[in-house]
C-alpha cells in the first residue's frame, strides 16, 4: 500500500502546484517544469506499481482492483500537469477566478482521494464511502464552476482567448472528472471488501 501512498502524495502535490501557480502566474513557468517532474514521477511510481501487482502471488486487495485505482490516479495527475502544460503552450495571459476555483476544487478532492488511499485497506467501508461522496462532491462543483466559466468567456470577444482559456477549463474540468472516476474505484472497493 506504500507504493499508492506514495502516488497519491505525488497527485496532491502536483494539484497544490497547479493551485499555487494559477495563484501567482508569474511562478508558471518553472512550476510548470515541477510539474513535469511530478508527472514523470507518477508514471515511474505506476509502473512499478503494475510490476509489483504482477509478480506479487497475494495482494491485500483484488489485483483488478489496485490496477483500477493505480490507472484512474495516474489519469488525474495527467490532467493537472496537462492544464499548466496547456497554459504554457496556448501562452495565456492571466488566469481568471473561474481557473482558481477549479483548481482549488481539484486539490480538494486529490487531498480526499490521499486520505482514502492511506487507509486502504483497513478504513471503515463508512469512511470510504464519505471519501468518495466528497471526491464525487468536487466534481459536482466543479462541473457548475466549469458551465459559468464557459458562459462568462463567450460574453468576451476575443476569439483567439476564448478558445485558448476554453482549452485550459476544459482539462481542469477533465482532471475533476478523472478525480470522479477515483471515487467510483475507492466505493466499490469499499462495498467489496467492507
Amino acid at each position: 500500500m506504500t507504493m499508492l501512498e506514495n502516488q497519491a502524495s505525488n497527485l496532491v502535490k502536483a494539484a497544490n502546484i497547479l493551485a499555487e501557480s494559477i495563484s501567482d502566474y508569474s511562478t508558471l513557468n518553472d512550476k510548470n517544469v515541477v510539474l513535469k517532474d511530478l508527472e514523470h514521477q507518477g508514471d515511474q511510481i505506476t509502473h512499478e506499481l503494475f510490476t509489483i501487482i504482477d509478480k506479487t502471488f497475494v495482494t491485500p486487495l483484488d489485483k483488478e482492483d489496485i490496477s483500477e485505482l493505480t490507472s484512474t490516479i495516474d489519469q488525474v495527475l495527467d490532467a493537472t500537469y496537462g492544464t499548466s502544460d496547456r497554459m504554457i503552450l496556448f501562452k495565456i495571459q492571466k488566469t481568471s477566478s473561474h481557473m482558481q476555483e477549479l483548481a482549488n476544487l481539484l486539490l480538494k478532492a486529490c487531498n480526499e482521494i490521499y486520505t482514502a488511499v492511506k487507509g486502504l485497506p483497513k478504513a471503515k467501508r463508512e469512511d470510504l464511502i464519505q471519501y468518495s461522496k466528497a471526491i464525487s462532491q468536487c466534481e459536482h462543483e466543479g462541473d457548475n464552476i466549469y458551465r459559468i466559466a464557459i458562459a462568462d468567456l463567450f460574453e468576451t470577444d476575443n476569439a483567439i482567448e476564448i478558445i485558448k482559456s476554453k482549452e485550459v477549463y476544459e482539462t481542469l474540468e477533465s482532471a475533476l472528472d478523472r478525480s470522479r472516476d477515483v471515487a467510483d474505484v475507492i466505493e466499490d472497493i469499499a462495498l467489496k471488501y467492507r
